[in-house]
């Protein structure tokens, strides 16, 4: 890393040179517009609620943002509290003092500020021009107690309150939820995504179809085309799935919430974001101030939408600035991060809760770079299914849109006194920091006879549109399939689980490529909020639609093995239940003596619909693919019964 750089002053650079102007992403002349478009002057109190960061058994963080250049103040209540030391006064035991800072890269573009969506007020989502992180750690916290906080900034509080992990050793329970694509966007209050329907196995014995074209089910909530068929849209919108979704979550009482990538629709587009708390930490849920986030970088999170997307091959700014919005909210700095490698701002981290070890991989980007646009590709070109797949047919990345080099050339023109060798964009392959950091995570946790789940975004086993390699006859340019390249190192040290997304389905993949019946499950989680996707179809050689299926590992999804019963009441067609839907997965560990148990069952949030189609409520639904995974004293998964 560049000597004389750091994160703290390549923003404070930045800043710099957007008050004189120089940097195009927030130029002052973005906010003279019109009062229709133009975000209110800064409102005092708080942008985003406070937020839960960086868990351990002795220690939270609390951030949250506001609009003002004011401080905040954090009163705690709780077992072992003590004096806090800071700018060499002492406040009262539990009491801190925030310090803000201007965070210059989540200020509105004027491409944003000039947005206009159909069916929603120009400029009616955005908040004030300016945001001011504020973060307070708590430490000399105790294992498994609970902590009541108000946080104070302008003239609002907040009140909540957490609960610190167990120390590792006496625990009984622990609940975590998974899932991942939220991909909020204003638009999304008012669009209806695509429903898709298997191909396979679409209905139950004696169920009635769907309704069809020009029906009122198609008039109310609209259609779009999938694979050449006719597809009805979800009678949800994104933002009411989504509000559904943490609802039923918030109502199981989780310990922890993984999110696998995707969080906005685009890393680079600042009203995602906001979305992204309004459903967290602001007016629809306040769960994150309960339950901590645990987080990992998506294909979106490298994507500027309206702002330039992906940029140009000789401008990949757009990229830069996504990722490091990103960071601005999700920054990890603590002893689960790699120390030898700061510059990589915690894009990928380990979490410890009590017996259990979470690892976050960023799988974002990887070496050699390929593309299927541009016919760069590391692997030798091949079909058929994954039982063909050799170590010469092994792709590399997952990323067709950007390059390594790229990305670092274009870190030092939006973090002035950079190097492209401070960026912070890890590569996923063997012979990186990020394999190395991992390899070192896995053997202590397995030393110390831990239990282990990994996340990361693009899911390496999967039946959907990215399931298939760059170099497949049926390719993709942002394939998961690169990250098998973890498997070896994820079977040798019992790894249970690995969370993932990114081809939004709901999909459970088993993983025990050495035949020794100890294995692992591979998840798509993908149903938080977005798409609802089945599996990759091609056309065979006369002239039907048939499943790719590409991995061989798939045991089950959704859209498959979930088929939709619909029957008439009242003369109204009804969806009864079956089929693909919005939720997330639960995952349960409980002790059993000196051994431990986890249950893992996806659950989907199933709408209720009056006759008319009107919503009148959800219900949590338990999918009939409960998996369970039984642990030696040492935390290894036992063969599989």
């Amino acid at each position: 890393m560049n000597p004389t750089f750091s994160r703290r002053t390549g923003l404070r650079a930045l800043a710099a040179a957007v008050v004189a102007g120089t940097v195009t992403v927030q130029a002052p002349a973005a906010l003279a517009r019109t009062a229709a478009s133009t975000p209110a002057a800064g409102a005092d109190g708080f942008r985003v609620l406070p937020y839960l960061m960086e868990p351990t058994a002795t220690s939270m963080d609390l951030v949250w943002f506001s609009e003002r250049d004011v401080p905040g103040t954090v009163v705690v209540s709780g077992p072992g509290l003590g004096n806090n030391h800071r700018g060499g006064r002492t406040r009262p035991a539990g009491t801190r003092v925030s310090t803000p800072e201007l965070q210059p890269l989540l200020a509105y573009t004027e491409k944003e500020l000039a947005q206009s969506i159909k069916g929603l007020a120009q400029g009616s989502w955005l908040l004030g021009p300016a945001s001011y992180k504020h973060r307070v750690s708590l430490t000399g916290l105790k294992a498994g107690k609970e902590y009541r906080y108000t946080v104070t900034q302008g003239g609002q509080r907040h009140t909540a309150a957490f609960r610190t992990a167990d120390d590792g050793a006496n625990w009984s329970d622990l609940r975590l939820i998974a899932f991942s694509d939220t991909e909020t966007e204003p638009y999304g209050r008012i669009e209806n995504r695509e429903w898709e329907l298997s191909m396979v196995t679409p209905y139950t014995e004696g169920s009635l179809p769907r309704p069809g074209e020009g029906s009122v089910w198609h008039q109310t909530f609209g259609s779009t085309t999938r694979y050449g068929q006719f597809t009805l849209k979800y009678p949800l919108t994104q933002d009411v799935a989504l509000r559904e979704n943490i609802r039923h979550i918030d109502a199981a009482a989780p310990d922890l919430i993984l999110v696998a990538g995707d969080l906005g629709q685009g890393g680079g587009y600042q009203p995602g974001w906001d979305e992204f708390f309004r459903h967290f930490a602001g007016e629809h849920s306040d769960i994150a101030s309960r339950v901590p986030l645990i987080t990992s970088l998506g294909n979106w999170e490298t994507f500027a939408a309206l702002n330039d997307g992906y940029g140009t091959a000789a401008d990949r700014s757009p990229v830069v600035r996504s990722r490091n919005k990103y960071h601005a909210y999700f920054e990890r700095t603590g002893a689960g991060t790699d120390r030898e490698n700061p510059r990589f701002r915690g894009s990928y981290y380990r979490t410890d809760h009590g017996p259990l070890t979470i690892l976050t991989l960023d799988s974002t980007n990887g070496v050699p770079d390929e593309s299927v646009g541009a016919g760069l590709l590391s692997g030798a070109p091949f079909s058929g299914d994954d039982r063909n797949f050799t170590a010469a047919t092994m792709p590399t990345d997952t990323q067709g849109s950007f390059t390594q080099a790229e990305y670092e050339a274009a870190f030092p023109t939006v973090f002035p006194g950079s190097t492209p060798a401070d960026a912070d964009l890890p590569v996923l392959n063997p012979g990186h920091e990020q394999w190395a950091w991992t390899e070192r995570q896995l053997a202590d946790a397995r030393a110390a006879g831990r239990i282990v789940i990994v996340e990361f975004h693009h899911a390496a086993y999967s039946v959907g549109v990215h399931g298939t390699p760059p170099n497949h006859e049926f390719p993709d340019d942002q394939s998961g399939v690169a990250m098998r390249v973890y498997t070896p190192l994820f079977e040798k040290y019992g790894v249970a689980v690995v969370i993932s997304g990114h081809d939004e389905m709901f999909q459970r993949s088993w993983v025990d490529e050495d035949g020794d019946g100890v294995g692992f499950h591979s998840y798509d989680v993908g149903v938080a909020a977005d798409g609802l996707r089945g599996e990759q179809y091609a056309k065979d050689a006369s002239g039907q639609w048939k499943p790719v299926r590409f991995n061989t590992h798939m045991e089950w999804t959704a859209n498959t093995h979930e088929p939709e019963t619909w029957a008439d009441v009242d003369g109204v067609r009804h969806l009864v239940d079956g089929g693909m839907h919005y939720g997330h997965l639960q995952i349960d560990l409980k002790r059993r003596g000196r051994e431990a148990e986890m249950t893992l069952t996806p659950m989907y949030v199933f709408p209720i619909l009056d006759d008319e189609y009107r919503l009148v409520r959800t219900e949590r639904r338990a999918y009939d693919d409960v998996q369970t995974v039984r642990f030696d004293r040492r935390g290894v998964p036992k063969p599989r019964r």
